[in-house]
């Protein structure tokens, strides 16, 4: 092989490459498929119309409150949502306030959303 690679005719000869059905399919198939995914990507991105949520649902009636010492969003939601289940309350609380846990500090102004029956 060493001296087929010194022979003077051997390389001025362009290599030809020669591709089977299967390296054609891969060649050309793997390129139309990442496209093909990235073009749908960007069309679902751009048609979608999912819009963010407003901080409270309309026809929920919220109120301001101030944070005080000795506060707690349990105490909050049981004095703001009488008659429903405090946890979903609390939960609901922390959704329209974007609180990541119950924690709360004093001086926090939290929308409460006013719940009665």
């Amino acid at each position: 092989m060493a001296t087929a690679a010194l022979d003077s005719k051997r390389t001025k000869e362009h290599m030809k490459i020669r591709i089977n059905r299967r390296g054609w399919a891969v060649l050309v198939g793997v390129p139309v498929f990442i496209l093909t995914i990235a073009a749908a990507f960007l069309i679902t991105m751009f048609t979608s119309s999912a819009q963010a949520a407003s901080n409270s649902p309309q026809g929920v009636e919220t109120v301001a409150v101030t944070v005080i010492p000795g506060d707690s969003l349990w105490d909050l939601a049981r004095e703001y949502a009488v008659g429903y289940d405090v946890n979903a309350a609390m939960e609901h609380i922390a959704e329209i306030n974007a609180l990541d846990s119950s924690e709360i500090r004093v001086g926090d102004t939290l929308e409460i959303p006013v719940l009665a029956n």
